[in-house]
């Protein structure tokens, strides 16, 4: 092995190290070589000195990622991959995403429901005949819509999560299927 098979061969070991340590490391080699030199030592008895052990340079390390991920990504895998969770998605996963979008959606509709109750009960009943009649229909009305506005809350809130809990499980499963 020569002096400048040596040094690709190092540049090759340190391509993953910063500029400034590959250059460092580097020079300290040429330092080494040139005081070996100086004392009359060949290049051969230098790099065995060196305990350097001559290894076939490798592809560049984002070269092998792309030449696996291409074989990862070809034939029938993708296609497995989609059929097995469509499959698993309807056994498992479709009946509790359907109850619960459900559920949240009768709640969500419940709040406004009960937001609304007074202008309900005003149209509906108009103008009680007596004061005890009315005083219920206020309490009961104010009390729906107090209910109603905190359900309301609570209900944006978890629509919020499921929704951004669906998206993530939907993304998952694009990652999946392409092999990611």
């Amino acid at each position: 092995m020569s002096k400048a098979d040596f040094f690709q061969q190092l540049r090759a070991r340190l391509r993953g190290l910063p500029p400034e340590e590959q250059e460092n490391i580097l020079g300290v080699y040429e330092d080494l070589f040139r005081q070996a030199e100086a004392g009359g030592k060949s290049e051969e008895d230098i790099i065995r000195s060196l305990g350097f052990i001559p290894v076939p340079v490798e592809q560049p390390p984002h070269m092998q990622n792309h030449q696996l991920n291409a074989a990862r990504k070809g034939g029938l895998r993708p296609y497995a991959a989609a059929v097995s969770l469509l499959l698993f998605n309807l056994v498992f996963a479709v009946a509790p995403f359907l109850t619960i979008a459900l559920l949240l959606f009768s709640l969500s509709l419940v709040a406004v429901l009960f937001s609304f109750s007074v202008v309900w009960v005003i149209i509906g009943t108009g103008i009680p005949a007596t004061v005890d009649v009315l005083l219920l229909e206020i309490f009961t009305t104010m009390t729906l819509s107090g209910l109603g506005i905190l359900l309301g809350a609570a209900m944006w809130k978890l629509n919020i999560a499921f929704w951004s809990v669906v998206k993530r499980y939907v993304a998952l499963n694009l990652r999946l299927v392409r092999g990611d």
